[in-house]
């Protein structure tokens, strides 16, 4: 049995240039797997049927398990195994072993590693589920909305028109699902849009197959599409955010949202989509961040609501601390940083204004010293042209 590919490890007190990992540990490399994953796992042996294995996934709400030797992970049966299966028409399908039609080998992750990183690993090799493994065997799994979830709180996104899927299938009420498995199989899709009349009124997706046919033994060819599909449709406007439709698709249980404009059929958002706005976001972030820590002098990044989201070593050297979690997580107008109540309202008109520019202010250190600096803000905006953060330099006049 091949080895399973496995992910983790202590985080490194480096960034791959060499500069300290400071601040940028804070928000990559502090929320770990074992923080979002699901302890309880589904698992099943390699020679259990695949009908048996389905109705445990339905039974116990679950879009995958975790095929087991020993309690070691040997390979994962998801619905995407179960929609190839369906595609190829094989004969007598669900009476096939699970082990014939697993992914394998399997990939896993450690607790201990970072959410950013177990995010990668799910976009790179296009999986939605990591099995959490220690050394004594399994602990636990981890999905790509578990990992949604953790990460979005780290950065803003924009609307969905800008991240949603525009590779949209859709077929009519009486399609059989037989048909549109394969239309998802051979398009690499995972659902497929219900039209009546050229209106959107229901999806059909893996889930949907795995629950509402083969659980009940249905014959995908002699089943339409308009008996197993999920009604009714949540349509969303295409200015919707993007941390909107995740919490919405978190509050409802559901993996995609159906964006229409003027009753036209745009795109679909996923938690895939998601979750790969949310990586390019914090690779951005990444990178301006690892710019700031190399910067002999004094420098901080805000985000939009003036809260500290990096500082580099001098920063913290010119504060008089050695843990960059005093500073990061902080409002820049946070009252006990100020003992000039004038100066902090300076610095509220300049935010306010959203324009550059230059004060001298005296700021509060963590050992309580008062110092006297020049402070030069910088404004970075997106392409609405709205400022999403803020750069400081500081210095003494």
């Amino acid at each position: 049995m091949e080895r399973p590919s496995q992910i983790g490890g202590p985080a490194r007190a480096e960034t791959p240039d060499g500069c300290p990992s400071l601040a940028l540990s804070f928000a990559q490399t502090r929320l770990k797997v074992g923080d979002v994953m699901n302890d309880c796992v589904v698992t099943a042996s390699s020679n259990e049927s695949i009908f048996s294995v389905a109705q445990r996934m339905c039974t116990q709400g679950v879009s995958c398990v975790v095929v087991t030797d020993e309690d070691t992970p040997s390979g994962i049966f998801t619905e995407r195994d179960l929609l190839r299966g369906i595609a190829q028409a094989e004969k007598h399908f669900g009476r096939l072993a699970v082990g014939a039609h697993m992914s394998h080998p399997v990939r896993t992750v450690s607790p201990d590693a970072p959410v950013l990183e177990a995010g990668e690993m799910l976009r790179s090799h296009n999986i939605k589920h990591l099995p959490v493994v220690l050394e004594h065997g399994l602990a636990g799994i981890v999905t790509q909305t578990d990992i949604t979830q953790g990460l979005i709180c780290l950065t803003s996104l924009q609307q969905v028109s800008e991240i949603m899927s525009r590779n949209v299938a859709t077929v009519e009420l009486e399609t059989s699902v037989a048909d549109a498995a394969r239309i998802m199989a051979s398009r690499h899709i995972s659902c497929v849009v219900v039209m009546q009349w050229d209106q959107p009124v229901g999806v059909l997706t893996q889930k949907d197959i795995l629950r509402r046919v083969v659980a009940f033994q249905k014959d995908p060819a002699l089943t339409e599409v308009c008996d197993a599909m999920s009604v009714p449709i949540l349509p969303i406007p295409p200015h919707y955010s993007v941390f909107t439709a995740s919490r919405t698709m978190r509050t409802m249980h559901i993996h995609r949202l159906v964006v229409v404009d003027e009753g036209t059929v745009r795109g679909i958002v996923s938690q895939t989509d998601v979750l790969n706005a949310v990586h390019k976001k914090l690779v951005e972030e990444a990178s301006r961040q690892r710019c700031v820590q190399c910067f002999e002098i004094p420098m901080f990044v805000l985000d939009s609501e003036a809260v500290i989201t990096c500082v580099n070593a001098a920063c913290m050297r010119f504060f008089q601390t050695q843990a960059c979690e005093d500073l990061v997580g902080t409002s820049l107008s946070d009252e006990r940083l100020w003992r000039n109540a004038e100066n902090r309202q300076q610095l509220l008109r300049l935010l306010r204004a959203e324009q550059p520019g230059l004060l001298e202010l005296v700021v509060e250190t963590a050992t309580g010293t008062s110092k006297r600096v020049a402070l030069l803000m910088t404004t970075t905006r997106n392409g609405r042209d709205v400022v999403s953060e803020w750069k400081g330099v500081i210095w003494d006049p």
